[in-house]
């Protein structure tokens, strides 16, 4: 095996060619001026990290003095090369630098051969675009590890324990007797289909069989634990290599829409654990991610990159079935299809929108009485209505959103989004200790859910214990980093409640890039800058608030606050900010 010393990249469609110093769309070199290769470079090593423009400057012009224009200028040029109209790869950060959007996969470029995608993958071709339903794709986890070490032992022993029972396979893995597959379980219409195979490892000195076999497993365990996500056995696909057969015969003999494949690269200090998604119907790369690790701890983590690559893939997959979904005419669509649009719908913070909601999950409950996505869903908007004040009734809202998620529950008892539906609705009523219980529970029946931990660190927050709900809340955004608006809201308050104002501002900054036009992240915003003493900034906030909001009150915003001085805490600041 070559060394690792040069690395090439590869992200969206294209590929960062190293060795031959050119960037690739399949086949075709796409031409780019050397400094602006440069700086899509700088970028590109960085992907989700907010990268200034002094930083980009100094990296690509050291020594020299250059205006802001020059930056512009190569900016406009990668944007052009990579056909970036609408700023859903490399973003703006107003006044301050640029962020690199897409998953980046770091590959040895010694592989690399011209025009050739790195092996082993499902299909041949360039890879098609991986998007989410707002336009931007997933950004990259930086460090998929920091964060999760300091998760709280209940959230640890959770993940654990739901995750344990996938290890007991190792050993046990082998190849069928039959000479032919077993079909699947049958697929329910209600559910997209998946196979994962077992991950390839490198052949070096420190390679494990059974750490490379027991991943796939585990990854297989842990999306079966996602209700919309029907998982093909791992015995059935533990024969199949996606090397030298096509897209479509994969989905033929395993009768799945997905395909989840890996590998994994160990060394004796670093061990990199490669996982990519494909649409083997339309025979494409969809998304892709690295994590990487020290080697000696590895197995100890294993649980937590499990859980988190699942959760990462869960995201992507449903964010692909609503595209898909939401491209279809309305006549063909059932129950299923109701849900998946009702879902794109929420994510659009207008009352339009909400409203359409509303009547797909109606619509999706006339069709099918028994599923219980159509009631979480439509529990969601009158949730929706309460914390947004578009509702006129809240307490009947809640009542109404409650009652919905306890008959979710009763047709299936460890549904984790109905039990993040329910401990939201006892948030809001302020039944803290009722919620945080209700929210572990769903952490317990799905450690990979993401809205499970951002439930959790919600209530965390207004119960009052902000280092609790700091650590769920980035154990969600670890898993995706596209959690909502709502979420980060809580993020930042906890942050702020901590006493970290500075990453409070880090955090809700990153909202307002969003332009959802959200008073209480104004607010939130507005406090924490008075806090910093960055007066001028407290006030532009603050007139956002009203802008927004020409009603906000200030005691209401902090009423959900559970501890007395927290709330004195907040009204400080905004009264400091003028609010």
């Amino acid at each position: 095996m070559e060394p690792l010393e040069i690395k090439s990249y590869r992200f969206d469609r294209f590929t960062l060619d190293m060795r031959a110093g050119c960037m690739r769309l399949g086949d075709t070199v796409v031409p780019l001026r050397p400094k602006s290769f440069d700086i899509l470079l700088h970028l590109v090593r960085n992907p989700g990290r907010l990268v200034t423009k002094d930083e980009l400057i100094e990296s690509v012009w050291p020594d020299v003095a250059v205006t802001g224009n020059s930056l512009v200028q190569c900016i406009k040029d990668v944007r052009e090369a990579l056909g970036d109209d609408g700023q859903t790869m490399v973003e703006t950060v107003p006044k301050r630098g640029y962020r690199f959007l897409p998953a980046v996969v770091e590959i040895d470029a010694a592989r690399l051969q011209t025009g050739a995608p790195e092996p082993p993958r499902a299909a041949p071709g360039p890879p098609g675009p991986a998007s989410s339903p707002g336009g931007s794709p997933p950004a990259g986890v930086d460090d998929p590890f920091g964060r999760s070490r300091r998760m709280t032992y209940a959230l640890a022993t959770a993940m654990a324990t739901a995750l344990v029972i996938a290890g007991g396979l190792w050993w046990a893995l082998g190849p069928p007797a039959a000479q032919h597959p077993a079909s699947p379980p049958e697929q329910s219409e209600k559910r997209l289909s998946v196979a994962v195979l077992p991950f390839e490892e490198s052949e070096t000195a420190g390679s494990d069989v059974t750490l490379s076999r027991g991943f796939g497993e585990n990854i297989a365990a842990a999306l079966g634990r996602f209700s919309d996500v029907a998982v093909a056995s791992p015995k059935v696909v533990s024969r199949f290599h996606s090397i030298g057969t096509s897209a479509q015969e994969l989905e033929r003999q395993l009768k799945v829409r997905y395909l989840v494949e890996g590998s994994i690269h160990r060394s004796a200090e670093r061990i990199r654990i490669t996982v990519r998604l494909t649409d083997l119907r339309q025979g494409v790369l969809l998304w892709s991610q690295t994590y990487d690790a020290p080697a000696d701890t590895i197995l100890s983590l294993e649980e937590e990159i499990t859980a988190r690559i699942a959760g990462a893939l869960a995201v992507k997959l449903t964010d692909l079935e609503q595209k898909r979904v939401a491209r279809r005419p309305a006549g063909s669509m059932e129950a299923y299809d109701f849900v998946l649009r009702g879902r794109e719908l929420l994510t659009r913070l207008n009352r339009t929108s909400h409203s359409q909601a509303r009547a797909m999950f109606e619509r999706a409950i006339a069709l099918d009485p028994s599923y219980p996505a159509a009631y979480v869903g439509l529990g969601r908007v009158d949730l929706s209505a309460v914390a947004l004040g578009w509702t006129s009734d809240p307490a009947g809202a809640l009542k109404r959103a409650e009652s919905l998620a306890r008959k979710a529950i009763a047709i299936d008892e460890s549904n984790p989004a109905a039990h993040v539906l329910l401990g939201r609705v006892y948030t809001r009523t302020k039944e803290y200790d009722r919620a945080v219980d209700v929210l572990s529970r769903a952490v317990a029946f799905n450690p990979s859910d993401p809205d499970s931990y951002a439930g959790l660190g919600d209530a965390l927050l207004w119960r009052g214990d902000a280092a609790s709900a700091i650590t769920a809340l980035e154990t969600a955004i670890a898993i995706d980093p596209r959690l909502s608006g709502e979420d980060l809201f809580s993020l930042g308050a906890a942050y702020f409640i901590a006493g970290n104002p500075a990453e409070a501002i880090r955090v809700l900054e990153r909202v307002t890039t969003r332009n959802e036009g959200n008073p209480f992240v104004y607010a939130m915003l507005a406090a924490a800058y008075a806090e910093s003493a960055r007066d001028a900034e407290s006030r532009a906030a603050a007139a956002e608030v009203r802008r927004l909001n020409p009603f906000f009150d200030s005691e209401i915003f902090g009423s959900l606050f559970n501890r007395p001085d927290h709330r004195e805490r907040i009204a400080a600041a905004l009264k400091k900010a003028g609010l």
